[in-house]
């Protein structure tokens, strides 16, 4: 009876540590799905954070060449201008060389 009872612990002990076992593994394998979610997680993070770096630079530069074209445009109209200026301020004084020669 005595071996019989030992032989009985000693097979509650060895279903006790396969069970444990099995706990530790599946607990185990849990951790190791939970960390590479998270790395997958932060690895999408990153892209996306890279996509949108990517977008906000060619936005930036599109708008650097909108605002070159536009200050192309100002300084040629500032250039007509200074051009239409210059003969209008000719045509005036060539009027009021004319008034003053007639009124004389």
């Amino acid at each position: 009876m005595a071996e019989e009872t030992t032989l009985q612990i000693i097979g509650i002990l060895i279903a006790g540590a396969g069970l444990l076992g099995w706990l530790i593994k599946i607990i185990i394998v849990f951790f190791i799905n939970q960390s590479k979610e998270r790395s997958k997680y932060i690895e999408q993070l990153v892209d996306q954070n890279q996509k949108n770096t990517v977008s906000f630079v060619n936005t930036i530069n599109h708008q650097r060449t909108l605002d070159r074209e536009m200050q192309s445009k100002h300084l040629k109209t500032i250039q007509k201008l200074t051009e239409e200026i210059k003969i209008s301020n000719e045509v005036n004084r060539r009027m009021l060389d004319l008034l003053k020669k007639s009124n004389e």
